[in-house]
């Protein structure tokens, strides 16, 4: 786990540089372009270099081990990072609505737009690596920060690519309205963005149950524990069952119903048993489990 962390800190770092160098390649071309469209392409990069200095900063504070003030580790800041990071997205969309509106009233035609063009294209091949691998490790190591770094990235690619096809869309038909029109869908769609990932962020804070194909495959994995044991015949049932993420973690606790004859030391190998088959196939999840004499579950 510490080696995947670390590969998720070299991608947040490269994110980093990268999201840098794009923020200036869109502001050259805004500045020689005049595009309101452009312009608010090259707001949504400045959230981009907080997003992944957010991203950077959140993986560093989750992978610290746990200690005597936070046993279950800090995996949860990263959900906090993840609302912070939609907090940007926000703020881009109303700096973007804002300026698109302004130039509804008298839109002009953006002069140098071929150079324009080769400028934001070259950002779009750089936005969607940088996406393409935040994404990857997101997922590679259950990651809720990188995950959403990467969706915010994704967003601008689509930004960008809005961008080059209305543009263009304007200069053959010669409809410059077109270019505040595109900033203003553009907004409202990273403004959509910005909520859905503030939702997201905001319930799995309040401990929401696993994804239910997740949640699923765990019971089946108990319960074909439980057939294939030699002692199945002592073991009645499994209640109670609960889950929840924490960042890159995942918890699973239920209750064990075995009969009061049961050794301890049996039901200790069930327990033990169940857990490295449950690990085996989802490494993240921590297992907690209950064990009850059969006639203390009837009473």
């Amino acid at each position: 786990m510490e080696a995947k962390g670390t590969c998720g800190i070299k991608v947040s770092l490269f994110s980093l540089f990268l999201s840098i160098l794009i923020f200036l390649i869109k502001l050259i071309a805004y500045f020689i372009t005049k595009s309101v469209a452009i312009y608010s392409d090259a707001m949504e990069s400045t959230i981009n270099i907080l997003s992944a200095f957010t991203a950077f900063i959140g993986l560093k504070i989750a992978l610290k081990p746990p200690d005597p003030e936070h046993p279950y580790g800090h995996t949860k800041i990263e959900y906090l990072f993840s609302i912070l990071e939609a907090t940007f997205i926000l703020l881009a969309s109303i700096s973007i609505l804002w300026k698109a509106f302004q130039n509804l009233k008298a839109p002009q035609p953006p002069p140098n737009l071929n150079q324009g063009f080769i400028l934001i294209g070259l950002t779009i091949v750089f936005n969607g690596l940088i996406s393409l691998l935040a994404y990857l490790q997101g997922k590679k190591e259950n990651s809720p920060i990188l995950v959403a770094h990467a969706h915010h990235i994704f967003t601008d690619v689509l930004t960008t690519s809005g961008v080059i096809v209305g543009l263009f869309l304007a200069k053959i038909f010669q409809k410059w309205i077109l270019d505040p029109l595109i900033a203003i869908v553009l907004g409202i769609n990273i403004l959509y963005m910005g909520f859905k990932l503030t939702k997201e962020s905001v319930s799995s804070l309040l401990d929401a149950s696993l994804p239910k194909d997740k949640a699923e495959s765990i019971k089946n994995i108990i319960t074909n524990t439980i057939e294939s044991h030699p002692q199945r015949d002592q073991i009645h049932d499994i209640h109670e069952f609960k889950t929840r993420r924490a960042g890159r973690k995942s918890f699973v606790e239920f209750h064990l119903t075995v009969s009061d004859t049961m050794s301890v030391k049996c039901a200790h190998d069930i327990c033990n048993e169940i857990e490295k088959n449950i690990s085996e196939k989802h490494e993240d999840v921590k297992v907690t489990i209950h064990i009850e004499p059969k006639e203390y579950n009837q009473g």
